[in-house]
């Protein structure tokens, strides 16, 4: 799936909204549940039904005298682009945890990825493969049988899992580490379990309450 394109064109369900409400109800709620696990989609649906509103707006100043009627359509379209534009501001937060989780822990497992980033697996599967696609994980491929990242050497072919083959010539990007420390996986010295510990946190294992502290 290419998560670059939505499922249904925001224009289209946009007409459908302001021309023939009903339709473009049906047609968003169709969107919506096509995106559940597509993080950069989601932005825009946000955006999609504040634009809506916003084209709606000034079609009731034709309709309505009141202007409270009028601003029923104006506040809520102002606030879900707000609400849109919050999302993308913390999705690309969300891509600079996952670059430093893969390239300064060396995670490769999406299993291990999912739980620091909290995450549906859904989720962290499409934004890795969005990341992969627009270059922000230079060279690299999921294999979904292991459910692991697998990086290629420069001029590596590599057979993706569409099928398609990808030739790698470009040079690796030069990755900075992020000065911020993020939270790690500790395992526990005790019964062996994994547990998530914060910079500068100690806290007892939840299941045999040996200390655990964030490793320097």
């Amino acid at each position: 799936m290419n998560t670059d394109k939505p499922a249904i064109n925001g224009v289209l369900v946009v007409l459908a909204l302001v021309l023939f409400f009903p339709a473009g109800i049906i047609l968003f709620v169709i969107r919506v549940r096509k995106h559940r696990d597509l993080s950069y989609q989601k932005i825009y649906d946000w955006a999609v039904v504040g634009t809506a509103f916003l084209i709606i707006f000034p079609l009731t100043r034709l309709i309505f005298t009141n202007e409270i009627n009028q601003l029923f359509f104006l506040l809520p379209g102002v606030f879900l682009l707000g609400i849109s534009q919050w999302r993308r501001k913390r999705l690309n937060d969300r891509y600079k945890l996952y670059r430093n989780i893969i390239m300064e822990q060396g995670i490769k497992s999406i299993l291990g990825i999912e739980k620091l980033i909290n995450q549906r697996r859904g989720v962290v599967i499409n934004d890795l493969k969005r990341m992969i696609g627009r270059g922000m994980i230079p060279h690299a491929s999921i294999n979904m049988y292991s459910l692991t990242l697998i990086f290629h050497q420069k001029g590596f072919v590599a057979r993706a899992e569409d099928d398609h083959i990808h030739e790698w010539s470009e040079p690796m990007p030069v990755y900075k580490p992020s000065e911020k420390r993020l939270p790690k996986s500790v395992e526990c010295h005790g019964c062996g379990s994994s547990t998530i510990v914060r910079p500068g946190e100690s806290k007892a294992c939840p299941y045999c309450d040996s200390l655990l502290s964030y490793p320097q």
